[in-house]
Formats: structure tokens, sequence, C-alpha cells
């Protein structure tokens, strides 16, 4: 019997119908009967690292999504294959556990990078789009698909830099990426959207480029204007231009085995469950209607491609690529090249900073309000900026969270609760790595000052001068630990 090809398993992947991406928020949203099928997981969202810093998978979180209702895929944010590093053998071993629990058919993982040997860049970023830089992505594919067990996808990225006349095509890079490894094609139509809009190659032209047979999935979303740029920013309503183009070319993709819905948690809080549920009915008529042929309508033309070079020398190796472009978006001071679209990499900047401070307000929630009260909201960002001027970015919350609280230990403002407050998020974020008990002294009543700061004041009295102590207890029940 023959050897059945890398098209041939695409080919054969089973059709999973519409997903959306997995957050403990979404398990609170009633979807109706038959309007999800599928949860998409990112695995390294599930885990924490322990006190030895060993990636360690919580084994009642990972089961209790594997008993969800639904099928599940394994979306990968920890393995990226579009830089030169190596994908690390903890998220081989992540990937491949949540692969066979989930029983995923296939994986996915990003065509981008977001570490360097010296540091890391805080956020996704393009690959360099050359030969060498085709050929560490080619190697680092099939590390994963050796290690892996499973077809693998890699997902279509945004790029928010100007096109260069010396790189290759955008599609053609994702085409010869296919065509020398066999990995299917996760098509982030949102990310296309983006680069269309702003100035980089047309969908349509992109289209043309990549074998559409490799095609297995699609990543839809919406996004938001900021500079003069589309975001990708997955924060809720899928634009109606959008949808018409998804529907348009659902018939040219044979091999579409589904569709899935992207949304940051943060914004489910903010859109609501209402419009969720909404924008999966649009999903679910994508879904329903793809292999009906659709033209758009005049008045939903998209605006045409928009050629523009920049300057940043495109043959350089693939390592000066990173570095260079991965210090521009830090802040990093790196050679000069002439790059002369400040606005694009501000626009980088911008999103780093937004996430690196998303990371430490979702960790030390108590600490950050107190501050923006007592600060103000302009000053608390001032300190935030100061922060991040001596402190490169961590991949990892909990390492940022950490990074912040020795910067504030060190820079000793007269804030009368800050240290109080800090030290008790500290010992609650290690008690969550280690699960070991820990007693927090306190030289007043902490509890007027908590109370008040859930609700995002602070208190009109403060608590009662005294010796106090608070227990932070480790889970209740006995955590079993997954080693990866």
């Amino acid at each position: 019997m023959p050897k059945t090809t890398k098209l041939g398993q695409l080919q054969c992947l089973p059709e999973l119908g519409v997903g959306i991406i997995y957050s403990p928020l979404i398990e609170k949203i009633a979807f109706p009967d038959g309007l999800l099928d599928t949860l998409e997981i990112e695995p390294q969202t599930l885990c924490i690292r322990n006190k030895e810093d060993k990636l360690i998978a919580p084994w009642t979180a990972f089961e209790s999504v594997a008993e969800m209702p639904y099928h599940k895929l394994v979306h990968s944010i920890g393995a990226p294959v579009g830089g030169g590093l190596a994908p690390a053998e903890e998220q081989l071993a992540l990937i491949r556990y949540a692969t066979e629990l989930f029983q995923s058919p296939w994986v996915t993982e990003h065509l981008s990078f977001n570490a360097t040997t010296e540091f890391n860049t805080g956020f996704f970023l393009p690959p360099c789009q050359t030969e060498k830089g085709l050929q560490q992505a080619i190697n680092n594919v099939q590390q994963l698909q050796n290690a892996i067990g499973v077809p693998i996808a890699v997902e279509t990225g945004v790029n928010y830099l100007r096109p260069n006349d010396r790189e290759i095509p955008d599609g053609q890079f994702v085409a010869e990426l296919c065509q020398r490894t066999g990995c299917g094609i996760l098509l982030d139509i949102h990310n296309l959207f983006a680069n269309q809009l702003n100035g980089r190659q047309g969908i349509k032209a992109f289209l043309e480029q990549i074998p559409l047979e490799h095609v297995v999935e699609i990543h839809i979303a919406g996004g938001t204007e900021l500079n003069g740029l589309w975001m990708d920013s997955h924060s809720g309503p899928i634009d109606e231009r959008l949808l018409a183009i998804t529907r348009e070319i659902l018939p040219d993709l044979p091999n579409l085995k589904q569709i899935t819905y992207e949304i940051f948690d943060s914004y489910i809080p903010v859109v609501g469950d209402r419009t969720i549920i909404r924008e999966m009915e649009n999903v679910r008529n994508l879904w329903e209607n793809r292999k009906t042929a659709y033209t758009i309508p005049e008045t939903k033309q998209m605006p045409r491609e928009v050629i523009a070079v920049q300057k940043m020398n495109s043959e350089l190796e693939p390592e000066q690529w990173e570095r260079i472009l991965g210090s521009l978006v830090i802040g990093k001071p790196t050679e000069n090249l002439g790059y002369d679209d400040r606005a694009r990499v501000d626009t980088y900047q911008y999103l780093i900073r937004e996430f690196r401070a998303s990371m430490i307000a979702r960790i030390f929630k108590l600490t950050t309000r107190y501050m923006m009260l007592v600060l103000g909201k302009e000053a608390f960002v001032v300190v935030l900026r100061d922060f991040w001027s001596g402190c490169a970015p961590e991949q990892l919350s909990y390492k940022e969270a950490l990074n912040f609280s020795d910067y504030l230990f060190e820079k000793n403002f007269k804030l009368p609760w800050l240290f109080r407050l800090l030290k008790y998020e500290v010992a609650v974020l290690r008690t969550l790595m280690d699960n070991e008990l820990r007693i927090v002294h306190f030289d007043a009543d902490p509890t007027p000052m908590f109370n008040a700061l859930s609700q995002g004041k602070l208190p009109d009295q403060i608590g009662t001068v005294g010796n106090y102590e608070v227990e932070v207890l480790p889970e209740r029940e006995k955590t079993t630990w997954v080693t990866v």
C-alpha cells in the first residue's frame, strides 16, 4: 500500500465545524445548542512555572477542559516557527501531552518569532522573509512535525511593517514553506485583512500564491483602528467587509475543516455574551454555506492594494533581522539601518506596552489599582515606562510581574500601602507557583483596603493599627501536576 502523502493526511482530517478560542470566561456563556462544535485551546495558558522554573501542567485544569462536550484543537503559542530559536523540548512535551489528552486531529502554531538569543520581544513579530529565513521556518516546522505526530498547520501572521521590495512576498513565503514541508495552513483571514488595509500584500494576491488545498482552518476576528492602522485586536464584532470576503473565498478551500472565532478574554465582559453569540452565528452561517458560490457586492469591495517600500535591508541574516526588529519594538538601542517609518515601530511599541501592562495588572490587581488611584493613571504610566526602559519583556506573566515587583522594591516609592499590598500579592503568586502556605504580616487591618480596592476605590477609613496576619493558602484539595 503506498504511503499516505502529507496532503493526503490533510485531506483525511475530520471536519470539526465551528470553533472558538477557549478561556474560562467562554465556559460561562450559554451558547445555543448546535452553535459551537470545537474549543481551540492554547495549552500554555493553562500552565504555570514551579519554583525551579519548570513548566508544569495542572492536571485538574486540563482534565476539566478535556471533559467539556466539544471537539478540541491545540493552538500552540509557545513554539513559534518563524525565528531562529528552535522549539524548546519542554514546549514540545507540553504540545504532545495536550494533543494526546484532547485528541487534537491537528496542531497549529504561529509563523512568527517572539524571542532572540538575547532577549524576549513580548509580542509575535514577522519572520525574516528571505531564503535563509524560510529555511529557519522549514527546520522548525519539520521539528514540530517529527515531535508531535499529527499534522501541523502554520498560522498566517499579521505584519504591521511596510512591504520590502527585496523580501519574499507574504503569500509566496507561506507557499514555499508548504511545498518544502507539506504542512497545513491556518488561514487567519483577519490578519490578511489587516495586512491589506495597512499596505501589505492584498488578500487576492496572497490567495493566488498559496496552495489553497493546504488550508485546513480559518481564524476570523474583529479589529480596531489605531493611528491610521488596522489592528488585529480580537476585540469583538467581525467587520462586514471581512465576512463578505471570507464567504467569497470559502468555496475555493477544498480541505477546510474548521472556522474559528477569536476574541481576547479581556474583551468578553466588554462586548457581552449576546454579541459573542451573534458573531458565532455569523461564523456558523459561513460554515454552513462554505460550498455556495458568492460574489462580494460592489459596495463591499476592499480598497486597492497600497504600494509602499521600506528602507530596511531585507538581505540581513535572519539573526540580524530578529535582533534589530526586536530591539526596535522594545526600545532597545540598535544599529541604524535607515528605517524611516517610525509610525509602524511605534505601533508595535504601543501594543507591547499594552500587553506588558495587562500582564502586571492581571497578577497584581490590588497593587496596580492602588497606584493608579493614589498617583493617577498618567503618573502610573510614567512609572511603567521607567520600568520598561530598564527591563526587557518576558514571555510569561509571572516573570513580568516579579520583575515589576523587584523594580518597585528597589525604587522604594513613598506610598503608605504600596509595599503592604505588593508583599501580599507576591506571596499569593509564589503560593500559586509552589502550592506552599505563606503568612503575610500587616501592621494594620488590611480588610478595609482589600474591600475598597476590589470595588475600584480607596477606603473611607484605614484599618485599625495592630499586628495582623493573612494566611495565603494553597489549594485545599491536593493538586496533581503533570511535569512536561
